[in-house]
């Protein structure tokens, strides 16, 4: 997993608020070959992006800007990234081993962050890396970094808790944008009743999404898309998931993110997903995403007989155990 450090998250960051200003310089080492980098505010996604030539693998980076916060250098060439804290000190950075000379507190941290998952051999590693860094960095920035790179994994109950765990590293920037999903999240929250929503069938057919849902029956609610990678990836489990459960009731209803109907319908038909499917094709502005605060996909509800959410966002084992459970096999 070297250097795979970043999230989809990186595109959901809102702009600094602060007017403090901060000057960083960061003397940088690459590879031979490399000609240039590229750098990137995980914070605000509307600072410019930075290419920044370097010579005989060395180059110097620096900026006067709006408050700390975290960037990213990418050496798009040789597919590598590294991590630091634009906090005003002056720092060497290896970008190829992420090791670092002078720098503040908090880079030492993220660098060594930074080293730890790279040499992760597994996604369940990784989450271990991050849970125990998100413990060590409560106080400080990296914390806030560590938890818009893991939000995503935790579940409703965890992030709320962590939200609402008044940890100092809460008040930064980096983190609005997962106290936004968490509000996305509390519109499905376990307890909520199902919101209704219309949207077409493949055929062009209008429908409820209360047809289905609350009718006496488990239900998952799958939003996905033919063009998201992590859903299709999903889908062998969820397939499986349905064909072992379909004969007690469980059914599952699929909202798609799609834009391209051929390209939905196609998925549909090769992967043999032979349950009910809507959509209303609009992308990231499907009434779907609105309706149930969806930043991310996929996601899913799990209903209960009469349209109650009882669980959301059941990837990979836990679904098969959460349907083990009510089913008991």
């Amino acid at each position: 997993m070297r250097k795979n450090i970043l999230t989809a998250v990186l595109l959901l960051f809102t702009a600094i608020t602060s007017n403090a200003q901060v000057t960083y310089k960061v003397n940088i080492t690459a590879k031979p070959e490399t000609k240039k980098v590229i750098v990137l505010d995980l914070v605000d996604r509307n600072a410019p992006r930075d290419t920044v030539a370097v010579n005989n693998s060395k180059a110097t980076i620096t900026d006067t800007i709006t408050a700390q916060t975290v960037k990213v250098i990418i050496d798009p060439d040789n597919k590598l990234q590294s991590i630091f804290v634009a906090d005003g000190s002056e720092m060497s950075l290896n970008i190829v081993t992420d090791e670092l000379e002078g720098g503040s507190k908090a880079n030492q941290s993220i660098c060594a962050l930074s080293r730890k998952m790279s040499e992760a051999k597994s996604n369940e590693e990784w989450i271990d890396v991050m849970r125990n860094a998100l413990k060590e960095n409560r106080d400080n920035i990296v914390g806030g970094f560590v938890l818009s790179q893991l939000y995503a994994t935790l579940s409703y109950e965890e992030l709320k808790a962590e939200i609402e765990s008044g940890a100092p590293y809460l008040n930064l920037p980096i983190v609005n944008p997962v106290k936004q999903y968490l509000k996305g999240l509390e519109k499905r929250a376990p307890g909520n009743i199902f919101i209704d929503i219309e949207e077409a069938d493949t055929l062009g057919v209008t429908h409820q999404l209360s047809e289905y849902v609350g009718k006496g029956n488990y239900v998952l609610v799958d939003f996905w898309a033919s063009w998201c990678g992590p859903c299709m990836g999903e889908m062998p489990n969820v397939k499986a998931n349905y064909e072992k459960y379909k004969s007690k009731g469980f059914n599952i209803v699929g909202l798609s993110f799609d834009r391209n109907a051929d390209n939905w319908k196609k998925a549909i038909r090769e992967k043999e997903l032979n349950w009910i499917h809507l959509s209303d094709l609009k992308y990231w502005n499907t009434i779907a995403s609105e309706t149930y605060g969806i930043r991310a996909i996929p996601a899913s509800i799990l209903c209960d007989p009469e349209g109650k959410i009882i669980a959301i966002d059941l990837r990979g084992d836990r679904l098969g155990e959460k349907l083990k459970e009510i089913y008991g096999f």
